[in-house]
């Protein structure tokens, strides 16, 4: 089981509450991306950033199955 999951085309999120928000562009090669950090989660920046790249990742894999 993922531990991200996909909100809707345009939003990922991990079991923890972090939240990616693609703004414009694809997840393939996003132009604006919005994290949303739980307050109650204290993350430190390379912690934040790990998330970012994962959960970008997920988005791509997942994003790739959905078109074919």
């Amino acid at each position: 089981m993922s531990v991200w999951q996909l909100n809707n085309k345009n939003e990922v999120q991990h079991t923890n509450g972090y939240k990616l928000r693609l703004g414009h562009g694809t997840w393939k090669e996003p132009e604006d991306i919005h994290p949303s950090i739980p307050k109650n989660l204290g993350l430190s920046p390379l912690e934040s950033i790990r998330l970012m790249r994962e959960g970008l990742q997920y988005a791509v894999e997942v994003s790739t199955i959905a078109e074919t």
